[in-house]
């Protein structure tokens, strides 16, 4: 599994916190901006969709299938994105899942503590993780509690119940991210 995130701190620390904790199958964990792709969704799921075919390439060339990525996903924040519905458009054209937190994945980390659904913005979201996680700079350390992810899953839900597909935008606020999480849980060995 391939997973491109468009942040570079919380959304990489949270999957690969999530990953080591469920012991999935291999799940390769990225941030487009580490490569240069920079915050935009169009280019994190062009950099997906390249990812994807480039392993593809080398599986058939290697003869051998376990090379290729079984599923690709893509993580990107509503913020103030113009390319949003494009990239979601061109993620379903090219089987590329894609979870979209509105107005970004702070709202998903929040969910792991509190209830949150009023409209907010990052702001206010960093504010209210720090009322669980003090030191919040974007950094969630190694005591984050990944256990909670059913709370923070029933929590998304309850926010927006339509929002239980990948590549869709719900309303603010409303996260999908519990998708990818249910997927890496599910190949766990643990």
């Amino acid at each position: 599994m391939l997973v491109v995130c468009e942040g570079e701190v919380t959304e990489i620390e949270y999957l690969t916190g999530v990953r080591d904790y469920f012991r999935p199958l291999p799940v390769d964990v990225r941030s487009c901006r580490l490569v240069g792709l920079g915050k935009d969704p169009g280019s994190v799921v062009d950099y997906a969709i390249r990812e994807r075919d480039k392993k593809a390439k080398e599986a058939r060339a290697q003869k051998d299938a376990n090379v290729a990525y079984d599923e690709v996903w893509c993580v990107v924040d509503v913020d103030d994105h113009k390319t949003l519905e494009g990239a979601l458009s061109k993620a379903r054209q090219n089987r590329i899942n894609v979870a979209v937190s509105h107005p970004c994945f702070e709202l998903w980390i929040l969910y792991h503590f509190a209830e949150c659904r009023a409209g907010c913005d990052g702001g206010a979201l960093k504010s209210k993780i720090r009322k669980h996680l003090p030191t919040y700079d974007k950094h969630l350390g190694r005591d984050f509690p990944f256990d909670r992810y059913e709370t923070a899953r029933d929590r998304a839900q309850k926010a927006d119940p339509r929002l239980t597909a990948p590549n869709s935008k719900g309303c603010n606020p409303s996260t999908n991210v519990w998708l990818l999480v249910d997927v890496i849980r599910r190949s766990g060995r643990s």
